[in-house]
Order: C-alpha cells, then sequence, then structure tokens
C-alpha cells in the first residue's frame, strides 16, 4: 500500500484578486488524502472562488465607483467651465439690453407726458403766426396809404391814433 498520504500538486488555474492565501494553501497541499472525493473538492473549489470574487468585489467597488466619478469630473469639467463662462458673458449682454430697453421704455413714457405741453406749444405757434399775419397786413396797408381804421388785436376795437403811432415807432 502506497501512503496514505500524497505530496501531489496540481497546476491549478489562477483565480482573481485576493485569494493569493488560497492559492498559496492549495499549492502546498502537505496532506491531501490519497482518495480525495473529486466532487467535494470542485464544489468546494467553486464556492471558495465565487467567495474570493464576491469579496474582491465589495472591496473594490467604492474605490472603481470614486475613480469612475473622478475621471467623469475630469473629462467633463473643462467643458462646463467654458459654458458657465459664455453663460456669464450672455448673461451681462441679456442685462445691458434689459437696462437700455428699460431707458427706451422710460423715455417713450416721459414723451407721452409731455404732449399736453407739445399741445399747448403747438396752439402757441399757431395764435403768434396769426398775429404776425396781421401786423403784416397791417403794416402793408398803412403803406399804401388806406385810411381804414386800424383794429386793435386784443380788444378787437378800432385803435386810437396814440396806439398806432406807438406801433409805427
Amino acid at each position: 500500500m502506497e501512503n496514505a498520504f500524497s505530496y501531489v500538486t496540481e497546476a491549478q488555474p489562477r483565480m482573481q484578486g485576493g485569494d493569493s492565501r488560497y492559492n498559496r494553501l492549495a499549492q502546498v497541499q502537505m496532506f491531501r488524502e490519497a482518495n480525495p472525493d473529486l466532487e467535494l473538492e470542485a464544489k468546494t473549489k467553486k464556492v471558495t472562488e465565487k467567495l474570493s470574487e464576491s469579496m474582491n468585489v465589495i472591496a473594490n467597488e467604492p474605490s472603481l465607483a470614486f475613480f469612475r466619478i473622478q475621471e467623469h469630473v475630469r473629462k467633463c469639467l473643462p467643458q462646463l467651465a467654458e459654458t458657465k463662462h459664455e453663460v456669464q458673458d450672455l448673461q451681462q449682454k441679456v442685462q445691458g439690453a434689459s437696462f437700455d430697453a428699460e431707458y427706451a421704455a422710460n423715455a417713450v413714457h416721459e414723451m407721452h407726458k409731455s404732449s399736453s405741453h407739445f399741445t399747448s406749444i403747438q396752439d402757441l405757434l399757431k395764435n403768434s403766426m396769426f398775429l404776425k399775419q396781421q401786423i403784416d397786413y397791417e403794416q402793408n396797408r398803412s403803406s399804401k396809404g388806406d385810411s381804414k381804421p386800424q383794429v386793435s388785436a386784443k380788444t378787437g376795437q378800432p385803435k386810437k391814433e396814440s396806439e398806432m403811432d406807438s406801433v409805427v415807432h
């Protein structure tokens, strides 16, 4: 009969990540039974691999997430900063246009308020033009030598000779 224990080391496939202790123990295999239950060993190995892989994923998942976030920020930050500057420039232009529009609206409102003044000025100009035409007419008439009595613009009465002398001089 051969030894009850064998020192056989088989080449096993490498597993991922943090299972180096398992690999070391599996390679050393000092006291293995001579007739191992191959099905049980395969199942145990599969469970151990899955457990090791799960532990590795759980241990590295937060750091992987932070790495992805850092990568995303590093790629998007320059474009985001450029967009921010463009938005600030547009905001200044819009604010300037808004102030201009507000100023123009106030000017139009003030012009509407002053329409009564313009109406008053227009009436005064019409009145002054009428008076100027009367004066010109009277001067033309007096230069031709007509002896018709002159009419006062204020009263509508014929002017006295003393008023006519003061107007001529």
